[in-house]
């Protein structure tokens, strides 16, 4: 009888252990994880537009070499909230990427005469906690125009045929004297001398010295001091 006793509590003993044993193997079961799924993405950031402005450095009213364009990329957003950060900037010359021209504001070169140039500019956020960090390039759609104001369709051309600017030679040191014969050298965006295909007008200051009157016949390209110009000034203007 005693053994039998015995038995029963050695089995009881034994089933008490296995039951946490099998209460730990539910509970593992209830945690079960899923596969991960692909890294998030946010979406790509954005500016409504772009455009440039001009500024004419050697301000003789037309785009020449030297004078300069700086980008300005508007309405920046972005779906998730990410913040910008320094945009990319790419400049063409009819439609071609000019190499290292990769900055805000870009000079006119000799290159570029005759050419057409506009900026776009690409929107970024921070790589390291977004993505995708970049969006779509956007191109320059207005700006431009030579005062410097937004009008203009986003381009820029410099005309190799338009003077770019017109010096006067021949008079004497420091006023010009009765009798010197001036001349006129206009020199076009493309560097050239354009003076014999230039339309001349030779001027002369005003009574009241506020304007210029042009003189009368003198569409050379010389001009010749009369004694009536005295105590005035007298200026060339050249146009194509």
């Amino acid at each position: 009888m005693k053994s039998l006793m015995k038995i029963g509590i050695t089995m009881f003993k034994k089933k008490a252990l296995l039951a946490p044993v099998i209460l730990a193997i539910s509970g593992a079961a209830l945690a079960a994880t899923s596969t991960p799924t692909e890294t998030v993405k946010g979406r790509a950031p954005v500016y409504g537009d772009v455009g440039i402005v001009f500024r004419d450095n050697d301000t003789n009213g037309v785009a020449s070499v030297g004078d300069t364009l700086t980008a300005s990329a508007n309405a920046f957003s972005d779906p998730d909230g990410d913040t910008a950060t320094t945009p990319t900037y790419q400049w063409y010359s009819d439609d071609a990427p000019i190499s290292g021209a990769n900055n805000a504001t870009y000079t006119l070169t000799k290159g570029d005469i005759g050419r057409v140039i506009r900026v776009g500019v690409i929107p970024n956020t921070d790589p390291s906690v977004t993505d995708p960090a970049t969006g779509a390039e956007v191109f320059s759609s207005h700006g431009g125009a030579i005062d410097g104001s937004d009008s203009g369709d986003g381009t820029i051309t410099i005309d190799s045929n338009a003077v770019a600017s017109v010096t006067i030679s021949g008079m004497s040191s420091p006023n010009p004297l009765v009798g010197d014969t001036l001349t006129a050298v206009a020199t076009c965006t493309s560097g050239d001398d354009c003076t014999a295909t230039s339309t001349i007008r030779w001027q002369i200051q005003n009574a009241s010295g506020t304007g210029w009157d042009d003189i009368a016949g003198a569409n050379a390209s010389t001009y010749t001091i009369q004694k009536g110009d005295q105590k005035r000034k007298i200026q060339v203007v050249a146009t194509k």
